[in-house]
């Protein structure tokens, strides 16, 4: 065995250093532009541009979510569906949105100069599929429509967080990667207000108009990119770099292999993905279930379990998500800033944890609802500096795959598992609140995952000193907000 691990090795090492080429060819032109500040500054507006353009596609492409968890109660009554084809309906788009996120990285990563013909078609693709959720005549059809929808976004799903990494201003690139978080969070709420504002004042059968008007509006975002040309969105760099970045290794079984190889000597990577993965499957699960929870088994009326979901769901991720990347960016930021930023997600986490007991164990739906939004954005605050750190701790050669590697993560074990096992525990149990809980205690992992990639990347001094040096970051994170 260790020969052979010896033999994958030297295969590894022998493309390593033409790998590190292609680095070097991506990250030269940065240095040019540091030369002509004119060009930086053209550059970077730029980019700003494309960036609103990346948001506004992020937040369309996140409607279907929101529309779906409004039209909850509504969809299973007209399709006669249990409890655990309910939760199928949102895992469904997650598990093949995770199945295609790796391919997907290894067609970026060999690919970089054909991302405007990629998203354009992932983008016309996927406003298809919306108007068709819209007319699906029953649950096995709109099921199936809800799986193709997946697929297609795997492309901007990869593509966005390896663009923002890249490209981010210096000392900005956790706050544009909380910004993109962000805008998924807030396209999830703006359809589930949409859908549950027009059900109410309406008909119930809008839902259906809701995935119509949320297809157009991607297809008419796709016909808007055609502004940008290919090197606006090209992962290679304007200035220097190729239009289409040749990749060091052949296209082969044997080349993917060794190149996954390269991934098990980066532990950390690992156990941040696994607790990323657990804090998507907490705040996903508990956002999909909370109207349900908060009718059936609190006594709450309808009305205001649907103003407790859009106010808990867009204030707590959405003012997380920026609170967490404007306080990892206060202390550094997460590029080249690993440890340290891995130490303050340990703490938000821990924070989290504190907030579980009246969030499963309470009967009063005014106290669980405060639990849940203090819950949510602790868990949203996290989600900005891991999805840096998962990529930056990585050469830069791998990130397009990192990229996908996360998405599969992610998405299976967080979006596509959550839905599906706390559905699942629903339907065993018979019990809602079984279900709840057990979607919220998964929280517990996240800081014991975090402290595993903490001490992976290198632990040079106590235990009690990194805990005391925890405790002053989280002094210094008080009084930082306090001065916002």
């Amino acid at each position: 065995d260790d020969g052979e691990d010896a033999a994958v090795d030297d295969d590894v090492n022998g493309i390593a250093g033409e790998e590190d080429k292609l680095g070097s060819a991506l990250t030269s032109p940065h240095r040019e532009l540091a030369r002509k500040p004119d060009a930086f500054e053209q550059a970077q507006s730029k980019r700003g541009r494309v960036f609103i353009f990346l948001l506004i596609a992020q937040l369309l492409i996140n409607c279907d979510y929101g529309i779906l968890a409004a039209a909850l109660v509504r969809v299973q009554a007209t399709m006669h569906m249990s409890w655990l084809g309910i939760g199928s309906l949102s895992s469904i788009i997650y598990f093949t949105l995770s199945l295609t996120t790796v391919p997907m990285g290894f067609i970026l990563q060999r690919y970089p100069g054909s991302i405007r013909k990629l998203l354009g078609v992932s983008l016309v693709c996927n406003g298809l599929c919306s108007i068709c959720c819209g007319l699906a005549p029953n649950a096995i059809m709109l099921t199936t429509l809800l799986a193709l929808d997946g697929i297609f976004q795997s492309v901007p799903y990869v593509y966005l967080p390896v663009w923002v990494n890249q490209f981010a201003p210096p000392g900005s690139s956790t706050s544009w990667m909380g910004y993109l978080q962000n805008t998924a969070q807030v396209g999830t709420i703006f359809g589930y207000a949409g859908t549950a504002l027009t059900m109410h004042t309406l008909a119930d059968r809008w839902w259906r108009m809701a995935f119509v008007t949320q297809g157009g509006a991607i297809i008419l975002a796709a016909l808007a990119m055609l502004q940008f040309g290919e090197a606006d969105l090209s992962l290679a760099d304007e200035l220097g770099a190729p239009a289409a970045v040749p990749i060091a290794f052949e296209a082969s079984a044997h080349a993917t292999i060794r190149l996954l190889c390269r991934f098990r000597r980066h532990r950390a990577f690992w156990y941040t993905m696994f607790a990323a993965g657990a804090l998507y499957f907490v705040g996903n699960g508990l956002n999909y279930w909370t109207s349900l929870y908060l009718v059936s088994e609190l006594g709450a009326g309808a009305k205001f379990a649907d103003v407790v979901s859009v106010v808990v769901s867009v204030v707590g991720p959405v003012f997380g998500t920026w609170a967490g990347a404007r306080y990892v960016d206060f202390i550094g930021g997460y590029k080249d800033n690993h440890a340290r930023a891995l130490e303050a997600c340990i703490l938000l986490s821990l924070m989290a944890v504190l907030a579980l007991p009246h969030m499963c164990f309470s009967q009063h739906a005014l106290l669980v609802s405060g639990a849940l939004l203090a819950v949510l954005a602790l868990v949203a605050a996290l989600t900005p500096a891991l999805a840096g750190i998962v990529l930056d701790i990585l050469p830069e050669e791998l990130r397009p795959l990192a990229s996908g590697l996360y998405g599969l993560g992610t998405n299976m074990l967080g979006f596509g598992m959550s839905t599906l096992l706390g559905g699942g525990a629903m339907h065993v149990t018979g019990s809602i609140t079984f279900g709840w809980r057990f979607n919220a205690l998964v929280v517990l992992l996240c800081p014991l995952l975090l402290l595993f990639a903490r001490a992976t990347i290198g632990l040079q001094v106590p235990v009690r000193i990194v805990l005391r040096d925890m405790a002053e970051q989280l002094r210094t994170w008080v009084n930082g907000f306090r001065g916002l």
